[in-house]
């Protein structure tokens, strides 16, 4: 079985703010995208790992990730798109076809751990379609002009995560088919959904935060921190 996965960095950041790439801060002395990185490269299911990142990131990534061990044998960089899933539709392209397992995962997401990771390529080959997630604990209103309209019942209600794993014709198929009719969203399983494939869910950690504010860089190195 190849599995080949799809590491998207190529956003801009906005909500981050500052001048250096967010996946490029630090934590615990290593850039956030290297420790990402080598979560995947040392798992022995992953075949491939195909990074996406920025057109004018591309030389500087590339001499980062040459000490990771595997990069010579793993990784290939390419350019990413406008929109998240023009980048991971980039990587789609630049898997090889003979992929059978497709892990999709947030450069921005370091504490991922190996065996949640594990745990989705196994679900996504038994079901086709698999996601990490969290069910909600806070209590969720709908709000229209800072007035609640409603209190929502959060019983069904579940946080994603990455990685989001699936047979690569069914990941493939459904970014396709979304390409033809300019449709987007903003994640994998959404469009494996809209496609008409169910996708299941498997249970995420408190850990794997997506870093998208100082805040949350600041509870990653608090919590990498007590790991090792």
């Amino acid at each position: 079985m190849i599995v080949s996965a799809i590491i998207p960095v190529a956003g801009q950041g906005k909500r981050f703010g500052g001048k250096t790439p967010k996946q490029f801060l630090k934590i615990g002395g290593q850039p956030i995208i290297e420790i990402t990185l080598q979560k995947f490269v040392s798992l022995d299911e992953i075949n491939h790992v195909v990074v996406v990142v920025a057109e004018n990131e591309i030389d500087s990534s590339r001499y980062l990730f040459r000490h990771i061990d595997g990069f010579d044998k793993k990784f290939k960089i390419v350019s990413g798109g406008v929109e998240r899933q023009d980048s991971v539709y980039s990587g789609i392209k630049n898997i090889p076809p003979d992929t059978d397992i497709v892990v999709v995962h947030d450069g921005v997401r370091p504490l991922v751990s190996s065996q949640l990771i594990s745990k989705s390529i196994q679900t996504a080959v038994e079901t086709g379609a698999c996601i990490a997630a969290l069910p909600l604990n806070d209590t969720i209103k709908r709000v229209k002009h800072d007035t609640v309209l409603e209190t929502i019942s959060r019983d069904q209600l579940w946080q994603v995560q990455t990685p989001q794993t699936f047979k690569y014709s069914i990941l493939r198929e459904a970014h396709e088919k979304a390409r033809e009719t300019d449709f987007y969203s903003t994640d994998e399983s959404a469009l494996v959904e809209w496609n008409g494939h169910p996708v299941k869910i498997i249970l995420g950690e408190y850990s794997n935060i997506k870093i998208t504010t100082t805040a949350d860089l600041e509870l990653s190195r608090l919590l990498y921190q007590e790991v090792h």
